[in-house]
């Protein structure tokens, strides 16, 4: 059976490896084959599968050199294959007469391969990165429990552990190292494994269901230490702890990573409960402190991790051996508040009930078949303590009785534990639940009559004295809005012109009237709610704006407004009539009119929110007036010219009530604030779980929304929110959302929110920006918001510009200062202690002017943010706008320059997954902004982990090419180029050198990125490739600028410290450069630099020294033959073996041309036998 399957496992190998790429899906069918057939693991297959794995890495780690994308899909699959064979191999108990022998071979292998996997993990793939980590947490277990169980002391066994303790070592200094959220993953698995296995169980056979603990491990064994795994564990917990992110580790700010660490947590303390209060402590802590920052996580963040975090511990809540942590869980679940946790309790609450109903229904049924029994047997009386008198604790009847066995339950009952649902079902504790609910009822409802009657009892006298009042001017308000005449309206042409007059005198008499008398009643109502703040009942407002309580003040009011409207009706009839309107200037008794009705208003404003409804009521009665007395003013109520129109009364009383509204929302809006800042701050200065923000206050929102008409200037009142911070959330977000649902207001609301968008509060800019951006592009505003975002923005450079030229003046005023330091108190001073006056005081004129400077440009920037930000933030939905950015930013002063580049810095970075869409602006920008260019391309590669995207390479060496730039453009995108485009920009790149330090690090970085690989790519060229493109024709054109190329390059060190110019490399370079058909003189300055400087093998220089001399380099250009000739002085003596080789006639140029090396060949051809000392005898003459 065995070779049947054999020969099947070599079928599928050779299928699956001879498919470009590889196939997974007969790898994987392969590995279900051999773990269903072991014992072909042990012959063949795992010697396949450490080949596979083997040769990935030793290419991947620079060894080998297939280094290209094609070879790297070839590789990975196999060494993953090569993985899980492995593992699979060295985790299952081998045969008993392989334990001992091929066994512990085959894990040493699997070893020493992972410790050359994880020696360089970031040129390694992630997959085979993580695939063996998972396999040596797999493997830790199983290496200590065969030698825990393994009852002999083999030297094989012992070297095993060993090894496998130092790659835990390993694992552990990369977890406190590494920032790659997938690779952490697998990393906190292993620490849960170590926490686990390294750690006692507290109670045998209860909560853990480990296989292995420290408990099995014997105090004394030959070469395992108890102590250090126990310390090995306390460390793994505490790690796993560390690995939980924080806003100085954003990178690991990833939901998969930050749930799977926190399952970790959750599941040790499952296996190991004992160190709940430990671990859970911390892990609370972190989610408060995480949760209340923004730029830690985001809300989708901060919701999913913690649902995940809730399920966790109230899963671990309902395990029966938790009960001893139950309070601790508790407080970490009721301190989230999960919406699980609330369910849970609120299904515990009733299955005890439905129990207590249940067993209530049993003893109901046992009373009725057996009739006979006494009733009060089954009543529950507490039983007496020791040496208590039984009759002690009788019940007495009535309340007192029920709080006295209230007072004897017991404590946990009392306090009302939560984890009833693990506690037992014995009929005592159902009654003492049912007795504690009972009474407490009757208690709190006792309670809440003696204070309703001690109340009332003491208020009675006064309430009724203020009743009777209150009904005596009542009935009086009613006889008199009943004493009126109904209106009735006239006909107007048959009344001659004094009657109509009349008419509307009368009219104008009723309005007066009854606002003296609404207005006194008003008053009444006002002195009588300040005796009856105590104990009146609230008012209930009604869905038509009334008040239940109020009685005739709302009707009054209305009627009140009715009697305007009718009376401008017999106004506008007589007016009509006549044919010519009457006089209503401010000698009329229209001005009369309007000073009392306006008078009413004050009730309304001086509680707006509780009087909306009213107020709405008033101001449609007012506004239908406007309707029927003149419909042409109503469709153009901004044409009005009189202050004693109906239209007039309008606006005053919509501008009064708005004010009113305000204020009152304005006031709402601070406290709201002022409780939210108390509430964050605890009396113990504990941390608390940051609740959700609470809801803005609508009212002014409701009002824009609600009035019949609003006067636009009426809007501008809003801007009083927007002054100040703490009301500031409530202008902007009333504002945006108002000008979606009342257009007619729009193009005034954007006007506030556009002039808000530069505020110096952050917070009111910010919110502002945010309503605006919702209406940009497609909105029919857009261009009126562009033109006002590139308006702000050129204002504020130019201010910018002028701060900076008023700053350099001063810096150069006080750098400019004489200081006269010749004299101190009429005395001399030696010319030593001048010098010293004199040196002192110039370093104080340059710190001062420092400080300046640097206030000037905090200065500066700050207010460049204030007027950049709406339109960055425009930007982001339109890349045209930087066109402005790049417009104004060519003309500005470097220190304005400086502050745009730093500003600019979190858009463009946003723009690193799409740089599409600012590649037409960035290849466009005007000359003078290279700099901002330059700054914008590496903020878009800043991330050298990360391969740039094509169309971004591609667009950047277009505009090089089109406009002929230099190579600071493509410095930081060399990573993203092929290898043939690298070589080609190489001249470009080694051409901005100039021997000062900034270029110099330009070019280190642009090498570093040219031969480090990325995730899943390898790098563009290799170390030896980079070090012969730097030989090339075009780059040593560029002459000295390639010597010092050269030197960056051998400087440059990985960053495990070792040098990237390494023998091998240096030795293959000059191999292959001595091939080539055309030999620079910049090779041999490199062999000799390499061989100065780092001590470097001699021999390799003299073979490259002879092979030009077989080459004939005499024949070579001058150049050539001067560097050949200091190489071969600065080699001596070894290459006085080669003077044999050289021809006579270029022998005796070479030293005709060197003083030094002709004297140092006269030396050993004089000590030359006779024989062959002969040729050379001009040499010594």
């Amino acid at each position: 059976m065995d070779g049947d399957a054999g020969a099947q496992a070599e079928k599928l190998y050779t299928e699956a490896v001879h498919e470009t790429p590889p196939n997974r899906n007969k790898l994987d069918r392969l590995v279900d084959l051999l773990c269903d057939h072991p014992r072909l693991l042990y012959d063949s297959f795992f010697a396949k599968a450490h080949e596979a794995a083997g040769i990935a890495v030793d290419i991947w780690h620079g060894t080998g050199d297939m280094m290209s994308d094609d070879n790297l899909l070839i590789l990975t699959p196999p060494a993953l294959w090569g993985w899980t064979v492995m593992e699979e191999t060295v985790c299952h108990a081998p045969p008993q007469e392989l334990r001992e022998t091929r066994y512990p071979q085959l894990a040493q292998q699997f070893l020493e391969l992972a410790e050359q996997t994880l020696a360089h993990p970031d040129t390694t793939p992630g997959p085979v990165v993580r695939r063996t980590i998972q396999a040596l947490t797999r493997f830790w277990p199983e290496i200590i429990n065969a030698c825990i169980s393994l009852k002999t002391q083999s030297p094989a066994w012992r070297q095993l552990y060993e090894a496998m303790l130092q790659r835990a070592d390993s694992l552990m200094q990369l977890s406190e190292q590494s920032d790659d959220p997938a690779l952490q993953m697998h990393l906190a698995k292993f620490l849960e494994t170590e926490a686990t296995i390294f750690t006692a169980i507290p109670q045998p056979g209860g909560s853990s269901r480990s296989t292995l603990s420290l408990d099995q491990l014997p105090d004394s064994h030959a070469y395992i230490s108890k102590t250090a795994l126990a310390t090995r564990g306390e460390r793994a917990r505490q790690q796993l702890l560390r690995l939980l992110p924080s806003s100085d580790h954003m990178r690991l700010c990833n939901t998969s990573f930050i749930t799977a660490t926190i399952n970790s947590i959750v599941y040790l303390m499952n296996l190991r409960p004992q160190f709940c209060d430990q671990l859970l402590e911390r892990l609370i802590n972190w989610y408060v402190v995480t949760n209340s920052s923004e730029q830690t996580m985001t809300h989708l963040q901060s919701v999913v991790i913690g649902k995940t975090l809730s399920i966790a511990l109230l899963q671990l809540y309902t395990r029966r051996y938790m009960g001893a942590y139950s309070e601790v869980l508790e407080r970490a679940l009721d301190a989230l508040n999960g919406p699980e946790w609330v369910r849970w309790q609120e299904q515990q609450a009733r299955e005890r009930e439905r129990r207590q109903r249940q067993q209530a229904r049993q003893r109901s049924q046992a009373r009725r078949q057996a009739p006979d029994e006494d009733p009060h047997s089954t009543r529950w009386v507490p039983a007496p303590e020791d040496g208590q008198d039984e009759l002690a604790y009788q019940p007495a009847p009535g309340a007192d009785a029920e709080l006295g066995a209230i007072a004897i339950l017991p404590s946990s009952e009392a306090a009302g534990q939560k984890r009833t649902a693990h506690a037992d079902d014995d009929d005592d504790e159902e009654k003492q639940m049912m007795l504690l609910e009972e009474s407490a009822k009757r208690v709190k409802l006792g309670e809440e009559e003696k204070m309703k009657k001690k109340s009332a009892a003491s208020e009675e006298e006064r309430r009724q004295t203020a009743v009777d009042t209150d009904q005596e001017m009542e009935a009086e308000m009613q006889v008199a809005l009943q004493s009126e005449l109904p209106f009735e309206l006239p006909s107007m042409d048959e009344m001659t012109t004094d009657a109509r007059q009349e008419h509307v005198v009368e009219a104008i008499r009723r309005v007066v009237s009854g606002s003296e008398r609404v207005r006194k009643f008003i008053e009444h109502k006002r002195v009588l709610h300040s005796v009856d703040t105590v104990s009146g009942p609230r008012l209930q407002t009604l869905a038509n704006g009334l008040s239940t309580n109020s009685k005739v003040l709302e009707d009054s009011m209305v009627m009140l407004v009715r009697l305007v409207t009718n009376c401008y009706i017999v106004f506008f009839e007589a007016s009509r009539t006549e044919g010519s309107p009457a006089h209503m200037g401010a000698s009329s008794q229209w001005n009369k009119m309007h000073e009392c009705v306006e008078g009413v208003l004050q009730s309304i404003i001086d509680a707006p929110r509780t009087q909306y409804g009213l107020a709405m009521i008033m101001l449609y009665e007012l506004w239908m007036s406007i309707v029927v007395t003149d419909p042409e003013l109503a469709r153009t109520p901004e044409k009005s010219d009189s202050e004693y129109t109906v239209l007039a009364l309008y606006l005053r009383w919509c501008e009064r009530i708005f004010d009113a509204i305000v204020a009152c929302s304005m006031e709402a809006a601070s406290q709201q604030v002022e409780k939210a800042a108390s509430a964050a701050e605890t009396a113990d200065g504990a941390a608390v779980v940051p609740q959700q923000q609470p809801e803005h206050d609508e009212l002014l929102l409701e009002f824009i929304k609600d009035v019949p008409y609003l006067p636009l200037a009426l809007l501008s009142k809003v801007e009083a929110c927007l002054k100040s911070p703490s009301t500031a959330a409530l202008g902007f977000v009333t504002l945006e959302r108002a000008i979606e649902q009342r257009p007619p207001i729009f193009s005034a609301g954007l006007d506030i929110l556009l002039t808000y968008s530069a505020h110096p509060d952050r917070a009111t800019r910010v919110g502002c920006i945010r309503a605006v951006k919702k209406h940009y592009p497609n909105g029919a505003s857009a261009q009126r918001i562009s033109k006002m975002a590139s308006s702000s923005f050129k204002m504020g450079v130019e201010r910018a510009t002028k701060q900076s030229a008023e700053m350099e003046q001063k810096v150069a005023a006080i750098l400019n200062q004489v200081d006269d330091v010749s004299m101190t108190d009429d005395v001399p001073m030696t010319d030593e202690a001048v010098e010293m006056r004199k040196t002192e005081a110039v370093e104080k004129k340059k710190a001062d002017a420092f400080a300046l400077r640097k206030q000037g440009e905090q200065a500066i920037e700050a207010g460049l943010v204030v007027h950049m930000e709406l339109l960055l933030a425009l930007s982001t939905k339109n890349m045209d706008l930087l066109s402005v950015v790049f417009d104004a930013y060519k003309d500005a002063p470097l220190t304005v320059q400086i502050s745009i580049r730093r500003i600019i810095t979190p858009l463009v970075k946003s723009m690193v997954n799409a740089p599409a869409k600012i590649i037409p602006v960035l290849t466009q920008f005007p000359v003078g902004a290279e700099t901002l260019a330059q700054r914008m391309i590496f903020l878009l590669c800043s991330d050298a982990t990360r391969v740039p995207a094509r169309e971004l390479v591609q667009g950047v060496l277009g505009m090089c090419d089109e406009r002929n730039l230099d190579g600071n453009f493509m410095v930081f995108l060399v990573n993203g180029m092929d290898r043939e485009e690298a070589l080609k920009r190489l001249p470009s790149i080694v051409g901005i050198l100039d021997g000062s330090d900034g270029p110099r690090m330009l070019v280190r970085e642009s090498f570093a990125r040219l031969t480090t690989s990325s995730l899943n790519r390898p790098s563009v060229l290799s170390p030896t490739q980079l070090l012969m493109g730097l030989h090339d024709e075009a780059v040593v054109a560029t002459g000295q600028k390639a010597v010092e190329a050269v030197g960056v390059y051998e400087a440059m060190a990985k960053p495990d410290g070792t040098r990237v110019f390494s023998t091998p490399v240096f030795d293959t370079a000059l191999k292959l450069l001595a091939e080539q058909e055309h030999v620079s003189p910049l090779m041999l300055q490199t062999a000799d630099a390499y061989y100065r400087r780092r001590g470097g093998p001699a021999g390799t220089v003299i073979k490259l020294l002879q092979k030009l001399i077989e080459r004939k380099v005499w024949e070579m250009d001058d150049g050539m033959v001067e560097v050949f000739v200091q190489s071969f002085r600065t080699m001596l003596p070894g290459t006085l073996a080669l003077v044999k080789t050289v021809p006579h006639d270029a022998l005796r140029r070479m030293v005709e041309m060197d003083a030094q090396l002709a004297t140092a060949v006269r030396g050993y051809v004089s000590k030359m036998p006779d024989s062959a000392r002969k040729p050379y005898r001009w040499l010594l003459h």
